[in-house]
């Protein structure tokens, strides 16, 4: 399997296709069940046509390292760049979805000389403006903190799962076919749990948490102008995984990005209105360096 000792951890990686780079940062937020795991996303065939698609599982996620230490978006961001530096590339176009919007916008604020291009879709600024919701996931990392890792687990007896969650998300299933669907992804979650010790379970539990912790203060929602490279932004109006978030208001001004809205889509828009790879393709290309 493809690692690079990356930041202090390995970082497992797959490159498909040649030609400029073009990383894709993945969502959800650690331990257990995030990363590529395996499965290379559908998009991935028709755009390493065009460029090596680069896909690393983030650190305490996949197939990558979990390690202990401190996890930051500066750091998840230093782990593409230095990545991108194993592979023999200086630049690259950054494709970041849901949890890893805020580690594409920071790659394109902290290594503007290594951006090409940045593409960012279902995703917001900030993790949540819900007090309650950042209040649970502080006080469930002061647990691990001050308690260890396993005191945290146990809180989730009493004080439930906390956090963004795909899989419990507020808006109610819109049909009985999507109902069994969610149903069906919740079992499926159970029964890899069911195969996992649980001292493993714990320790990547703590790995999600590191991760929450990363995104907990992140916003950058007044410094999306310090970005000079071009950015594409896909958002569903209807995101209840990031809702309610005035993209369109905070981009106005700003000439280098392209806002591309779809109203009504929930989290998951590329996934569900394909057409869009088109966009994000074009897009892409129009921003590849000529002498790559």
């Amino acid at each position: 399997m493809p690692t690079a000792p990356i930041n202090g951890t390995e970082i497992y990686y797959e490159t498909h296709g040649s030609g400029f780079p073009l990383v894709f940062a993945h969502g959800g937020f650690g331990g257990l069940g995030t990363g590529q795991g395996g499965n290379v996303p559908a998009w991935v065939t028709k755009f390493a046509e065009h460029f090596q698609v680069i896909l690393p599982d983030r650190r305490s996620s996949g197939r990558s390292g979990f390690p202990d230490t401190p996890h930051t978006q500066s750091l998840f961001a230093s782990d593409i760049r230095e990545l991108l530096r194993h592979l023999g590339h200086d630049r690259a176009h950054v494709y970041g979805t849901s949890a890893g919007g805020p580690t594409t916008l920071t790659f394109g604020l902290e290594y503007p000389e290594a951006t090409a291009s940045l593409v960012v879709a279902d995703t917001a600024p900030w993790l949540s403006r819900d007090p309650d919701l950042l209040g649970k996931l502080r006080e469930r990392i002061e647990i691990m903190h001050t308690q260890g890792v396993a005191a945290a687990y146990e809180a989730r007896r009493e004080g439930g799962t906390v956090g963004l969650n795909l899989f419990a998300a507020a808006r109610p299933a819109q049909s009985k076919e999507e109902e069994d669907q969610r149903a069906a992804r919740r079992a499926a979650i159970q029964a890899q749990l069911a195969q996992v010790p649980r001292e493993e379970r714990v320790a990547k539990y703590g790995s999600e948490l590191r991760t929450y912790e990363a995104h907990l203060n992140f916003d950058v929602a007044d410094r999306l102008g310090d970005i000079k490279a071009p950015v594409l932004l896909i958002y569903g109006t209807g995101d209840t995984v990031y809702p309610d978030v005035d993209w369109a208001g905070m981009l106005k001004d700003l000439p280098n990005y392209t806002y591309v809205p779809v109203e009504g889509a929930e989290h998951g828009v590329v996934g569900e209105h394909p057409e869009l790879l088109d966009t994000i393709l074009e897009f892409c290309r129009a921003h590849t360096p000529v002498t790559a």
